[in-house]
């Protein structure tokens, strides 16, 4: 794998505590934004860490910057870090107390709701997490929400999902009102802003994602 990621000149490199307190910062859509830490799901550097880190970063600025109690979350993934802090979250099997429709997102309307939804639409359809599988899939959960939302913020991981990558790589069928942009992990702990489609198709794994996909329809970023 790493001959692949250094090919598109995104090598993995380990990230020690001096370099860490050099980089506390990342840049995303022309801001410096400040990485998330977290117990849950995020970790701690010099560690190796989830690309929560990124994703709540970018999360946070777009709440702040929307009315949040009108923002429905499609994942259970915010009552893990900010208990409340959306109006709604929509989730067919997360035990959260938060979570407050527990459906399938297809079985959901999202006419005129801002959405929110953080590295959950990949796994639309396929029985990951004990989700139900059935006729919809990861492709039909993003034209759901191009359709019915006036505003969302959307991440997804690059590499987890063959159907998504071809989708989103492809771009043909994304509304010319989405913003679509990347992020590339440079390091154990540090990501990068990239502009280039093609240098963020890398590789999933071996832990968490190493590139996301950011998709945006509101102007916020």
């Amino acid at each position: 794998m790493n001959g692949f990621l250094q090919r598109f000149g995104c090598k993995l490199v380990a990230t020690s505590a001096i370099d860490w307190q050099r980089s506390r910062e990342f840049r995303f859509a022309g801001r410096d934004l400040k990485y998330f830490f977290h117990y849950h799901n995020c970790g701690w550097p010099p560690q190796r860490c989830t690309e929560r880190t990124v994703e709540l970063a970018i999360a946070d600025y777009w709440l702040k910057h929307v009315d949040p109690k009108a923002v429905w979350e499609i994942g259970a993934v915010t009552p893990y870090y900010w208990p409340g802090r959306v109006g709604c979250v929509v989730d067919p099997v997360d035990p959260h107390p938060c979570v407050a429709i527990r459906k399938s997102l297809f079985l959901v309307s999202f006419e005129s709701q801002p959405a929110l939804s953080i590295s959950t639409l990949e796994h639309a359809g396929t029985g990951d997490y004990g989700i139900p599988g059935g006729e919809h899939g990861p492709i039909d959960a993003l034209e759901k929400l191009f359709s019915e939302c006036p505003a969302f913020l959307i991440t997804l991981p690059v590499g987890y999902n063959r159907q998504v990558d071809q989708f989103v790589f492809e771009a043909s069928r994304v509304p010319e009102d989405v913003t679509v942009r990347f992020l590339v992990r440079v390091s154990e702990v540090c990501w990068r802003d990239e502009a280039e489609a093609r240098a963020a198709q890398v590789p999933y794994g071996p832990q968490w994602a190493n590139a996301l996909v950011v998709m945006e329809r509101g102007g916020v970023y």
